[in-house]
């Protein structure tokens, strides 16, 4: 009898050991997901640190700026491309401890008042400025943009509703777009605004042109007094799209190279400015963008900020974006006014 009972053995062996196989593969691919989503965590908790690292280190960067341009302002009454806060850093690097590298910095420094404003073409009440409204079609016409351009711009400037000609758009124009919007009737916040304006040219024109236009302009805060050009800073395309000629622009643009122009009147004399192109230009600004950039192992930082700089009072920022800025901002030829191209 005892001889029967040995075959049943060795099933249950094969079953035990099968048994410990499955039981030994189901802890290993536990272990392995453990493993996995602590590693997963310990890499977040890096990018975390790395980009909150990244993020101080660009607003020390930031205050850096502020003092350059406030050590600027005590030095003379003047601003010209050929001082230091103009230099464009390379990426440097950032070291920490004993001199080991953890990162990465980049940034320039541009001067606003180098464009256009185009919230000079309303003043404090949101009324129109008409000598403004001379400069704005001058340089919608020097983007090689339609006349009626400048009258759109007006329109979403300008507090009311009333189309300011046959060529301008307001609210009713707007809202019956595919993606319906109302006119801002206020002063322009960025300037990717102006994709959003009635503009009707084929799709690619449309792009080159607002691109052209963009180079040459900004949307800095509406005062009591027109924000001027600083004719020290600003190219030799905004120089003409103002009004002076390709003489007057090569002058200013030869000379300040080495000899900056130091105060308005002494640009008016040289330059030869008429009465009209006077009050357009001046030699100092206010307003200036920082564009940084720190990389800081995977995490990487923009910085978009702009400084207002007032006679004998503290730096100010008065925008801030932690994202890249290409300048100028490419517009979507598929613009959310949706307006018609032509054929």
């Amino acid at each position: 009898m005892p001889r029967n009972l040995a075959p049943t053995r060795k099933p249950q062996r094969g079953i035990a050991i099968l048994t410990v196989l499955v039981m030994v593969a189901l802890v290993m691919t536990l272990a392995a997901v453990i493993f996995a989503r602590q590693s997963r965590a310990v890499r977040q908790q890096d990018n975390y640190q790395s980009l909150e690292r990244a993020w101080q280190y660009a607003l020390s960067l930031e205050q850096f700026v502020g003092m350059e341009l406030q050590r600027d302002a005590k030095s003379n009454q003047y601003d010209a491309l050929n001082e230091g806060w103009a230099t464009v850093l390379p990426s440097l690097p950032i070291e920490e401890g004993s001199g080991v590298k953890v990162g990465e910095f980049s940034g320039k420094l541009e001067d606003l008042q180098g464009r256009y404003n185009l919230n000079n073409v309303i003043n404090e009440e949101g009324l129109l400025r008409p000598d403004q409204q001379i400069a704005l079609q001058r340089v919608v016409s020097s983007a090689k943009l339609p006349a009626g351009f400048a009258s759109a711009v007006v329109d979403w400037l300008d507090k009311n509703e009333v189309i300011f000609d046959g060529e301008g758009a307001e609210s009713d124009y707007y809202l019956s777009s595919a993606i319906p919007y109302r006119a801002a009737n206020m002063a322009f916040s960025d300037v990717s605004e102006l994709r959003l304006l009635r503009l009707e040219l084929p799709n690619e024109d449309k792009t080159a042109a607002l691109q052209r236009l963009q180079a040459m302009v900004t949307t800095l805060p509406v005062q009591a007094m027109v924000t001027t050009v600083n004719a020290n800073t600003a190219s030799a395309e905004v120089l003409e799209a103002l009004g002076l000629s390709e003489q007057q622009a090569a002058l200013i643009v030869g000379e300040r190279k080495t000899d900056p122009y130091e105060t308005a009147q002494d640009l008016a004399d040289k330059a030869d400015l008429t009465p009209d192109q006077k009050p357009l230009f001046g030699v100092s600004s206010q307003y200036f963008r920082l564009q940084g950039e720190v990389r800081m192992g995977r995490a990487r930082v923009h910085l978009n900020s702009v400084f207002f700089r007032a006679p004998n009072k503290p730096i100010r920022v008065i925008m801030r974006q932690f994202q890249r800025v290409d300048d100028p901002k490419p517009p979507a030829t598929d613009d959310a006014s949706n307006t018609p191209a032509k054929p």
